[in-house]
């Protein structure tokens, strides 16, 4: 997909990336569905961490008294790493039962949503015992970054961010070509 390329130097313009070019070339690159339903679900990954992890903390430190632990009535505490799973769950089998374009977004949104929830408990399951408040619960933190990283990493090779990219070299190469003197 070929993105608009930054325009030939003027005289005595000032070369810089506007926030026009910005959202020009975020629509251009965000028309291939696979690229959006990407952001999606980096974007529903960390919005879902950062909130559950507001929420763990509200609920350990009584900073908000609405929220309390879920428990059964015989006690048992439901980790948020359950319904993770349940949504792993539904969207995997939705995802690989029904191919349906129109359903990729929200898929995505799911699938970013599941894996946070379930990440978060992820020294739960090294453990096998709720070490969430534990030295041993840094290791959800680790596997929430390393899985950040991946998707961050696999974001990068966005179209979007590779012709912005672009575009900025494009510019330094023009500013250092309008300062250079005439031949």
């Amino acid at each position: 997909m070929a993105i608009p390329t930054t325009r030939q130097p003027q005289p005595g313009h000032r070369y810089r990336l506007t926030w026009d070019r910005i959202r020009e070339l975020w629509r251009h690159s965000m028309k291939n569905r696979a690229s959006w339903s990407h952001f999606l679900l980096i974007l529903s990954f960390f919005v879902t961490f950062a909130l559950v992890r507001g929420i763990t903390y509200s609920i350990r430190y009584h900073w908000l008294p609405f929220l309390h632990n879920v428990e059964t009535s015989s006690g048992l505490h439901i980790h948020h790493m359950v319904y993770g799973i349940i949504v792993l769950i539904i969207v995997g089998y939705i995802a690989v039962n029904f191919n349906v374009q129109r359903w990729q977004a929200p898929l995505a949104i799911g699938y970013g949503i599941g894996a946070a929830l379930t990440l978060d408990e992820f020294a739960l399951w090294l453990n096998l015992e709720d070490v969430y408040w534990a030295r041993q619960g840094r290791e959800s933190l680790d596997a929430i970054v390393l899985a950040g990283t991946v998707f961050l990493l696999i974001l990068l090779s966005n179209p979007f961010l590779r012709a912005v990219r672009y575009e900025l070299r494009a510019l330094r190469h023009l500013r250092r070509a309008a300062q250079q003197p005439g031949d």
